[in-house]
């Protein structure tokens, strides 16, 4: 995957700053926060600048948000429109999404309308179980 293709197929400009940010993603297994970001970004972006171009990645459906637990939102790449469960280890704090387990039919009591769902287990990854 190339951040540039990404930014084109979305008829997105491909600033030097969207360029890195997306980079850091498409390098990540993980969802990042803007302050993950932040500090591993080499160009020099403002935490303003970099908000906005999370803000623009998700309504553009390049990334989609991840909601923690304390309320730190995370975000990672759109790999799959379906909407599916993400998963954060408790112990490394690694945010994941397991798209194989999907949640395709929830249905709501009458008069209530889905905007979004965020589906988030919490508990101990793979790595650290071991």
């Amino acid at each position: 995957m190339d951040a540039t293709v990404i930014l084109r197929k979305h008829k997105l400009s491909k600033t030097t700053g969207r360029i890195e940010v997306l980079k850091l993603f498409i390098e990540s297994d993980q969802a990042l926060s803007e302050r993950e970001i932040h500090s591993r970004i080499e160009y020099s972006f403002d935490r303003a600048s970099i908000y906005r171009t999370l803000k623009t990645f998700s309504e553009n459906g390049i990334l989609h948000p991840v909601y923690g637990k304390n309320e730190m939102t995370k975000y990672i790449l759109q790999q799959t429109p379906e909407e599916h469960l993400h998963f954060k280890c408790s112990e490394c704090e690694k945010v994941m999404c397991l798209p194989e387990i999907k949640f395709n039919d929830i249905h709501l009591p009458e008069g209530f309308i889905k905007k979004e769902a965020n589906y988030l287990v919490i508990g101990i990854c793979d790595n650290c179980n071991l």
